[in-house]
């Protein structure tokens, strides 16, 4: 197997999920950290136009999106599965209510004043990351909820997650961390990163002690690799092949299409549609960089159009 690059920056929530996950299943991995905010031309001719953050690249081979990011890692390592089957459709829709809804949330009390810490360098950093966010806002659909309404979100998820784990339980289904384990990790580690709120957790021992468990796992740095030999990489592979098929009629293989987040960050990436099931959609994409690579987007949360 190609190696593991991971394309992300420290600040990043969704990044630390999968830094968790990578440390989880005890899986080298290598480091390339992009900038905050745009421009990141290497992981852009990789993408296409997708520009979320983290982007996993795997040879010839670019997997977007944690979701589907997870569930590539799970088949790899000796750790038990994320996705135990007498809990799987619980903590898949834990997973999901997390990265959407409680994500804003996070977001919110993210950026309070008292909760900022160290997130911006300078004034000037600040300003950039207000100017990129607002760009990669555009067209979407969704709503970041006031202060008032996110402490209260995030206070009664608390409560719950107290409750949840007060039958001894170490992870929140059983024993084992599923996938709903590591989206939760991940939306606290943001919103506590800051130190702003850290009686928040304190007055919830089980959940403090949860956390502590879970922030071990992605105690595993990866070892670091420049964009110009993480585009070499995608050079001299070949991407994996594809059972050529779609589930939408009038979208066959074969069509040229762009593919997009439906909720926000809704700049497309174009390419040549290989696969479109009820799991993925992958498109195949040329650059001079980077030579033709595989793009993978899980199907729930992107829409696939003609781009013709």
């Amino acid at each position: 197997m190609a190696e593991l690059i991971l394309h992300h920056y420290p600040e990043s929530p969704f990044s630390e999920k999968v830094r968790a996950i990578l440390g989880a299943r005890g899986l080298a991995w290598r480091s390339l950290i992009v900038p905050m905010v745009m421009p990141r031309p290497a992981t852009i001719a990789l993408t296409g136009g997708y520009r979320r953050i983290p982007v996993l690249q795997v040879g010839a081979d670019v997997y977007c999106d944690t979701a589907l990011i997870a569930e590539y890692l799970d088949a790899l390592g000796s750790r038990p599965t994320l996705y135990p089957a007498g809990q799987l459709l619980a903590a898949q829709t834990l997973a999901r209510w997390v990265d959407t809804e409680l994500f804003w949330a996070a977001v919110t009390l993210r950026f309070l004043p008292e909760n900022m810490g160290t997130f911006f360098a300078d004034p000037g950093s600040a300003q950039a990351f207000a100017e990129d966010r607002a760009n990669f806002a555009a067209g979407a659909q969704v709503r970041r909820p006031p202060v008032d309404e996110a402490l209260a979100r995030y206070a009664r998820f608390l409560a719950e997650m107290e409750t949840q784990l007060g039958d001894g339980r170490a992870c929140l289904f059983g024993a084992e961390p599923s996938i709903a384990d590591f989206a939760v990790y991940h939306m606290l580690w943001f919103i506590h990163a800051g130190g702003g709120m850290a009686d928040w957790l304190s007055s919830r021992p089980l959940v403090s002690a949860w956390m502590e468990r879970m922030r071990a796992l992605a105690q595993h740095p990866g070892e670091a690799i420049s964009a110009e030999d993480a585009l070499a990489v995608a050079r001299a592979a070949e991407p994996l092949p594809v059972d050529a098929a779609s589930d939408i009629t009038a979208i066959p293989p074969g069509t040229d299409v762009h593919v997009a987040p439906v909720d926000y960050g809704v700049m497309p990436s174009h390419g040549t549609l290989l696969r479109c099931d009820t799991r993925t959609i992958v498109i195949r994409r040329e650059h001079a960089l980077t030579g033709p690579v595989n793009v993978h987007f899980p199907r729930h949360g992107f829409g696939v159009v003609r781009g013709d």
